[in-house]
């Protein structure tokens, strides 16, 4: 008896399937030398009988004769059947007990009586995901649970083709389900969306519509997930310590974000996005367990998308700013003529030669008209950020919205694409933005998405 229980001990779940558990886990007694010769051919023939059997039923009676690939789906039914019933037993030497002991047509009765009661809890998922159904545009999503599973649900057949999965499918899991087949996938994927439907609803659905939006105005055309989006841009907030259900990020906190984040490893990024899980789950105070383990486990993905977002200086794209498309360009702003090229040299020399500050701002107040000009002064007037603040303090509401729309600030910058003077200019600019008072710069951010500069 000890023997046997140590050569049961070889065998590691871990290199068992879970789409072909039965199959896989003969394999392995076999090559570990828990199953001997004579036990395996009896399993063989076990089989071979119980096939015979299902086809009899099959065919009610009428013919001895099926295609093969009939056969072969039978018989792949019938292991799966086997196998749902092995993986609800305690461990694996129970399991090899069973095997041993039992004659197949045993172990397959049993799992029909264990796939009825799956069948139940996919039932019971899909209930609560349906219950817990997201407000959403995306047509994956919205098809997926609407009539993806009626297939599954209404000629889902366990006697013949346990194995296989009736259903239509398209909307993608943060987690994606793999190896495993039949109710054990429904269950498996219901399951999961349900989670992600959870941690939704703590947000509010035209928050997370805006979010999307801004990740792609066309998103609902998108296999792309929600909950994914979502939950990193909860983290971007909770980093920042600002309210998580915000979800939204101006080009300062995009750059206070790049400043936080950029010198850190991706191990160390990993562990900085746990704390900040963890902390999320509290401040929003989620009680379900499986939830919390679900959002846990989603990090070692968000982790290097964040990382690639810092690397590529796109953290915009991983934190992403919100976007309502129901919010059209109501306000045209015509920034004026330049004045000409040689009139605008001699004022920029004159403007760089200037010792005095005071100097330069009469400059400014006596040939500056127009908001086209003071932009390229900006960029090129090689301003202190004491300077710049100076002159954005000439500048009405408004026309710092359009320089704020114009000259964003955030990790997407590159030095190839913008010259040493436009991101001083950028770098001036939000300096001072972050300056004021917040109620101020809300309503200049908000004044941004509803300019259109003409």
């Amino acid at each position: 008896m000890k023997n046997k229980i140590k050569k049961q001990s070889m065998i590691d779940g871990d290199k068992l399937s879970g789409e072909f558990y039965f199959q896989s886990l003969l394999q392995e007694a076999y090559v570990k030398g828990v199953l001997s010769s004579k036990e395996s051919e009896r399993i063989q023939l076990e089989c071979l009988k119980l096939l015979a059997d299902s086809t009899e039923r099959f065919t009610r009676g009428q013919s001895s004769s099926i295609r093969v690939e009939i056969a072969q789906g039978i018989m792949a039914s019938n292991l799966f059947t086997i196998g749902i019933y092995l993986k609800s037993l305690p461990d694996l030497d129970t399991t090899i007990f069973h095997i041993q002991n039992e004659p197949l047509e045993k172990l397959y009765e049993y799992g029909l009586a264990v796939l009825k009661r799956k069948i139940n809890v996919a039932h019971y998922f899909y209930n609560r995901v349906c219950k817990s159904k997201l407000k959403t545009a995306n047509q994956a999503y919205n098809l997926t649970i609407d009539q993806g599973f009626k297939p599954f649900f209404e000629s889902y057949e366990i006697n013949f083709h346990a194995h296989e999965i009736p259903s239509d499918i398209d909307y993608q899991l943060i987690h994606p389900v793999t190896d495993l087949a039949g109710v054990e996938f429904v269950i498996k994927y219901l399951e999961s969306l349900y989670y992600e439907n959870l941690f939704c609803s703590y947000f509010d659905a035209d928050t997370i519509h805006e979010v999307m939006s801004g990740y792609d105005p066309s998103y609902k055309y998108l296999l792309d997930n929600i909950c994914a989006q979502v939950l990193q841009n909860a983290l971007g907030c909770q980093l920042l310590t600002a309210p998580p259900d915000r979800l939204d990020f101006s080009p300062a906190d995009l750059n206070a974000l790049d400043k936080k984040l950029k010198n850190h490893s991706q191990a160390e990024l990993q562990t900085q996005l746990e704390t900040a899980t963890r902390e999320l789950i509290t401040d929003l105070k989620l009680t379900n367990r499986s939830l919390k383990k679900y959002l846990l486990t989603s990090l070692p993905k968000i982790t290097p998308t964040v990382f690639q977002g810092l690397a590529t200086h796109s953290l915009n794209k991983v934190f992403v700013p919100r976007y309502n498309p129901n919010i059209k360009s109501i306000v045209h702003y015509n920034m004026g003529i330049k004045m000409d090229d040689k009139a605008y040299r001699e004022m920029i020399m004159e403007f760089l030669s200037c010792r005095f500050f005071d100097d330069k701002l009469a400059i400014i107040k006596e040939q500056i008209k127009t908001l086209a000009d003071m932009e390229d002064l900006l960029i090129a007037g090689e301003l202190e950020p004491t300077e710049a603040a100076m002159i954005f303090d000439l500048l009405e509401d408004i026309e710092l919205a359009v320089l704020t729309k114009r000259h964003p600030l955030h990790p997407a910058i590159d030095a190839i694409d913008f010259s040493a003077s436009e991101i001083r200019m950028q770098q001036n600019l939000d300096a001072y933005l972050r300056t004021l008072p917040r109620e101020r710069l809300a309503k200049i951010l908000s004044m941004t998405t509803t300019i259109e500069v003409v």
